[in-house]
């Protein structure tokens, strides 16, 4: 009898735009570094009351740039180019008895029943491309449409035994139902991109160069800095946001996905990496010697008018105590208000963002629930008593995901701060982890969606996104840029204070 399934190995994440392995390239902005495990901590306020809708752009509709929205993604075929030069970087061998536990899980906890057609049909979309890319035949997967999905794997072996090798034809088939699930953030993980993972979400430093990096849409995909961190290697290299990475070590970028771009950056301190970038049409090499970067997510700052600022750039461990510490700083400062920018964070644990809302809202205040297929509510509670005593304005953005839509929805809900500058990216569901193989070393995991976030006031965040009560439209790449970034400059005007 064949094994169905392995007990899992889990915990919830809420992963938007960065880091975990999506199928689909999202293009949005990723991070060297991703948060980690988080803490605990508290308190609540105070929302400005004028909160009004505006518009700070005079351009027609019509010209408005496109902007990052998760209902907008577009599906990108996966590339398995670099699999096919050495099949055993695939570090695992993928059997039926996987590829059921895959099956059983999709069918028993994904988020919404899916049918079964449309399981075979992501299968054979997969392997086509999958197939394709290897230069083998794709007419024997007609015999596939009669086949039900949980068989699929042993057809497909038997179909193209010898043509290709298994393990990566299983993992194409393995990586196909899942496409069928149609949800980019149902994935299965390697285990290097789970080992990368796991050491980004539980690990205070790793060896890098300090960098955000993003796939500009609007640019062919085309891996680019978003945003260098003050202070590392590649803030001191000179490296600038807006530059086009063409090539790393040599090695071309282009239809690299995020997570391939991070494991290529990253290193030993110590070492070097050579990024190929392309700067005002000029093409120029910059190397980089890696150091031991310190995941920081909290920065605060006091503007002229005694309006306290703090940047929280992700979700992770040390969060709670970080913002804590920034907020309780401020106020001895004498901070007469607040801005808590969110502006290009992608999110990470939803406990983090249970400790932010909980410097702002009263002991047990609802800060987010999750519903699954089954219907089933669970609910997140704020577990200290607080109040911040003084108006608050929270700040997003479209590159803002997953747990900062959580916590700018409670603020928001509880009226407890002004939700100030453009329409969030709309990722609001739960990823599990399934451990598929516990018997092996190295085993694949799957990343699956459970169940869906809804605000306090029962809004929908996945594909829906939270909306500004004060709308200041702006390219992202001005994001902290005080000269050029009028979302701040607004916030800190509606605070009665100045930004120089």
């Amino acid at each position: 009898m064949k094994r169905w399934h392995l007990h899992a190995a889990s915990f919830l994440l809420t992963f938007g735009m960065w880091g975990c392995s999506a199928p689909s390239g999202i293009q949005s902005v990723s991070a060297e570094e991703a948060p980690k495990r988080a803490v605990r901590v508290a308190p609540p306020a105070y929302a400005l009351e004028n909160a009004f809708r505006i518009a700070d752009n005079g351009q027609p509709e019509e010209k408005k740039r496109k902007k990052a929205r998760n209902a907008d993604v577009e599906q990108q075929k996966r590339s398995y180019a670099e699999l096919l030069k050495n099949p055993k970087s695939l570090d695992f061998v993928a059997t039926d008895d996987l590829y059921r536990n895959i099956y059983f899980h999709a069918r028993q906890s994904f988020v919404q029943d899916v049918p079964e057609a449309q399981l075979t049909a992501g299968i054979i979309s997969e392997l086509e491309n999958f197939l394709s890319q290897a230069k083998v035949d794709t007419k024997p997967l007609k015999e596939l449409e009669s086949i039900k999905p949980v068989d699929a794997f042993a057809k497909v072996q038997t179909l193209f035994a010898g043509k290709v090798d298994s393990s990566l034809l299983g993992y194409a088939t393995m990586n196909g139902m899942l496409e069928g699930l149609k949800d980019n953030y149902s994935v299965l993980m390697t285990p290097a991109e789970w080992g990368k993972m796991d050491e980004q979400l539980n690990s205070k430093e790793f060896g890098g160069i300090g960098v955000y990096i993003e796939l500009d849409r609007e640019g062919g995909n085309q891996l680019t800095i978003f945003e260098p961190i003050e202070g590392t290697p590649a803030y001191n290299a000179g490296l600038l946001s807006g530059d086009k990475v063409l090539k790393i070590d040599g090695k071309s970028t282009t239809g690299v996905t995020l997570d391939v771009a991070q494991t290529m950056i990253r290193g030993d301190a110590g070492t070097p990496v050579v990024l190929t970038v392309e700067r005002d049409k000029e093409v120029k090499d910059f190397t980089v010697v890696r150091g031991k970067i310190h995941t920081i997510t909290v920065t605060n700052h006091m503007f002229p008018g005694n309006v306290g600022y703090i940047r929280l750039r992700a979700f992770g461990a040390e969060t709670g105590v970080e913002i804590a510490q920034a907020i309780a700083k401020l106020k001895a400062q004498g901070a007469k208000g607040l801005i808590l920018d969110l502006r290009n964070n992608g999110g990470g644990y939803i406990d983090a963002s249970v400790d932010v809302v909980g410097e702002f809202a009263p002991n047990n205040s609802l800060v987010v629930y999750t519903v699954d297929r089954t219907g089933k509510r669970r609910e997140y509670r704020s577990h200290h008593e607080g109040g911040l005593g003084i108006p608050a304005v929270v700040m997003i953005n479209e590159y803002s995901a997953s747990a900062s839509e959580i916590t700018a929805g409670a603020l928001r809900d509880h009226k407890l701060a002004t939700v100030v500058g453009d329409h969030s990216f709309g990722k609001g569901s739960v990823q599990q982890l399934y451990n598929l193989d516990l018997t092996a070393q190295k085993s694949p995991k799957l990343k699956l969606t459970i169940a869906r976030f809804y605000t306090p006031g029962g809004s929908v965040i996945d594909k829906q996104g939270i909306e500004p009560q004060v709308m200041v439209d702006m390219e992202t790449r001005y994001v902290g840029k005080v000269d050029k970034d009028v979302q701040l400059q607004k916030a800190v005007e509606l605070l009665g204070g100045t930004v120089k």
